[in-house]
Parts: C-alpha cells; structure tokens; sequence
C-alpha cells in the first residue's frame, strides 16, 4: 500500500506525463497511415485527412505526431454540418517512394495542439474578388462567385492567365450547352483559410427543362507548397440528362512565331510532344474500351492540325494498348501550365484539346446511366502553373498530382 506522500508523487508524474504528451482525459488517439502511391520522392508533400465529429460548444484541437513523437504542423478547419463538424487537417509530410509511415494524431478540447506554420497562404476580399495570396511568390484571384474558377495569377514575374477563365460548361443529351455559375450564382465559401491551404466550396442548381434539379458541387483547393490548384466538380444528375461536361482554361501565352513556337507535351500510352504554329490544335484523346464506333477503336490518339483538319499524329497499339496517362503540357518561352485528369478514360470519350493561342479545354462523354445505381458524375483536375521549362521549374510533375499520398485512420 503507497503511503500519501507516495500517492502524491505518482499522481504529479501521471500529470506531468499527459502534460507533456499534450493528452488529457478525454482525448482521442488514433493512428495515422500515410502511403506513397505512385513511386515517387515527395518532400514535404502537402497531405489533408478529413475527420467528422459531433458538434460541441468547444472546438476540438489536433495534435500529430511523427514516429519519433516530433509535432508536425497541422492547419485544422472545421466545417459546421449541423450535428456534426467536418475537420480538415492539412499537413507537409515528406515520403520517399512506396513509403508507408505511421503518425499518431491526439483529437480533444484540451490537447495541446500541433504548431502552425507563420506564414503561407491568406484569404483575402477586394474588389468583388476573392484574393489568395502568398506574397511575396504568386497571388490567386478567383470571382467572387460561382461559375469561371480563376481571374488571374500572378507568379514568377508573369500573369499566367486571361480571365475569367476555368469555365465549367453541361452539355445535355439533346445538345443544349449550359454554364455553370453566373452573375447570380452563390458565393464561394472558404472551407480553408491558410496558411497551409485554402479551400473553396461552391454550389449551384442547374434546371435542364422539366426534369429534377441538376446540383454542381465545386471544390478548389489551393496548398501553400505548391502553385496548382485542383479543381473538384461533382454533379448529381438523377434524371441523366447530362451527356458531357467541359473544362475551359484560357492561358496568357506570348504569340506562336516560327522563331519561338509554343511547345505542347502529352501523357498518353507514351510521351507525345509537338509544336504548335498560330492556328495549330493538338487533341489527346481516349475511349473506354468496348464503347463507340469502330472507327475509334484505338484505346487513345493524338490528333494535330487546325479544329477543322485534324490528322492522327500518334496512336497506341490496338493489340496491347496502354492506357493513356491524361495530362498536358501548354507552354510558351516563359510560363507553361501543366494540366492533369484524374482517371482519363474511364468514361466513354475524353479528350484534352490544347491551341497554340494557349487554349485548353477538357471534355468528358457519359454513356447513358438511365438505370445505374449512382446519378454522380465528376471530374477532377490540377492546373499546376509553372516556368519555362517545366522539367526545371517544376518540383512536381503531372504524375505525382494524380497519385496522390493516401491517407487514413487505421482501426
């Protein structure tokens, strides 16, 4: 049997302890899996782990530490859904390929929680605009409301963009072209705030005739490491009268000259580039096999000349074909976007068609889903804009964007 003071003691270590490990009763602690997915070297990788927990009167605080019990910096926004809060946790993490780590994560109202970065990205509104900023590299501005995703970007000594641009545009199954957003369109909402991110949210109801309500769900995320920002646009269409959906990104590229062409890359099955002369279109597209005429029977191609005349430049096997990749590279002498789809060619034709005026747009064929078991229909992409070249300029490739780090709570 302890004496008291012996009792007393005890008890001030057990404190000290929970003090110093920044756990109180009460708290959670959960392990955290991070898994390299695409082979590739990654420092300091922005990572983002989403929690739901029920609502309470005291905002919860997260603590994460690495597997030798160092803190890494987390930025934790919380997103009120009524009963419950959306905790997004973003955090740099670096991973070397096919690693697996392991992190431990202490969730609770008395947690000492992880330290933040000091400086990064910040939200700010001017002139009917939204401004993302982190000065003194690059400045985001994005309207204000729903509908052309970005206005400009300013990075590197150069604007990279003629906006308003990054249009989101339904085509319906009877040939109608409708754009999502407006001058009457919902305001984003910043779901993130910085400084390791922000996150934009917007929604809209599309009506295509007498049918139910067409809702578009926007998501634009803008980590501070990186100049990309990836674009998340979800519809649910129950009624399936959405054939196709567009993106439309309009670039501030310098004139094609014989001198100086702009320059364009693809990922397909291989690495197809090319140089495009004023006038001069190039399209990278897919078919999902088992889906549309004969004639397109080749799993991917690249097609090059003018929107009226385009001729096969680079076709995959028909035997054994390789599944094409989905990015691009649009570049002049000093700036170049690098544009990549996530899961191109899972549906029943992709394309991403680039011109030498620094016009890319993406577009994505739905086959009729009348008696599918889900009416979502979606598409996600990154616009990463950087220098000239891109192999110089650029820390992350077109790659490493669409197989990001996966992220989770073990059980």
């Amino acid at each position: 049997m302890l004496s008291a003071s012996a009792d007393c003691l005890v008890t001030k270590v057990v404190f000290a302890a929970l003090v110093i490990s920044g756990n109180l009763a009460g708290a959670e602690r959960l392990r955290v899996e991070v898994r390299e997915t695409g082979g590739w070297s990654r420092p300091a990788y922005p990572c983002t782990l989403t929690l739901d927990r029920p609502s309470a009167s005291r905002p919860l605080r997260f603590r994460l530490l690495d597997e030798s019990s160092r803190p890494i910096v987390v930025q934790a926004d919380g997103e009120d859904l009524g009963k419950t809060t959306r905790w997004r946790l973003a955090f740099p993490l670096s991973l070397e390929p096919r690693q697996r780590r392991e992190l431990i994560l202490e969730v609770g109202v008395d947690v000492t929680p992880s330290p933040k970065r000091r400086r990064g990205h910040v939200l700010e509104t001017a002139d009917g605009s939204l401004k993302v900023i982190n000065a003194p590299y690059l400045t985001w501005t994005i309207p204000s409301r729903v509908g052309p995703c970005l206005q400009s970007l300013e990075f590197g000594g150069h604007e990279h963009l003629e906006g308003p641009t990054a249009k989101l545009v339904l085509k319906t199954r009877s040939g109608q072209s409708l754009s999502v957003g407006g001058p009457k369109a919902p305001a984003w909402k910043a779901v993130r705030r910085g400084p390791l991110a922000v996150t934009l949210l917007g929604r809209q109801t599309v009506l295509v005739g007498k049918s139910t309500p067409i809702v578009n769900r926007v998501e634009l995320d803008f980590p501070v490491s990186r100049s990309w920002v990836r674009m998340d646009w979800q519809l649910d269409d129950p009624d399936d009268r959405i054939a196709e959906i567009r993106l439309e990104v309009d670039l501030n590229l310098d004139a094609s000259t014989s001198a100086a062409p702009n320059l364009v890359d693809f990922g397909a099955g291989t690495w197809v580039y090319s140089r495009l002369r004023s006038g001069q279109v190039a399209v990278l597209e897919a078919q999902r096999p088992g889906v549309g005429p004969p004639a397109s029977a080749a799993a991917w191609r690249v097609s090059r000349g003018t929107a009226k005349a385009l001729r096969p430049f680079v076709v995959s096997d028909p035997v054994r074909p390789v599944r094409a990749e989905g990015w691009v590279h649009l570049m002049d002498r000093k700036r170049c976007l690098a544009l990549a789809v996530d899961g191109f060619g899972r549906e029943r034709l992709e394309s991403i068609q680039a011109t030498a005026e620094g016009g890319i747009r993406v577009r994505r064929v739905f086959v009729s889903q009348k008696r599918a078991a889900t009416h979502s229909k979606s598409l996600r992409c990154w616009l990463h804009f950087v220098g000239f070249p891109p192999q110089q300029s650029a820390a992350t490739s077109p790659r490493h964007m669409q197989t990001p780090p996966a992220v989770r709570v073990l059980r």
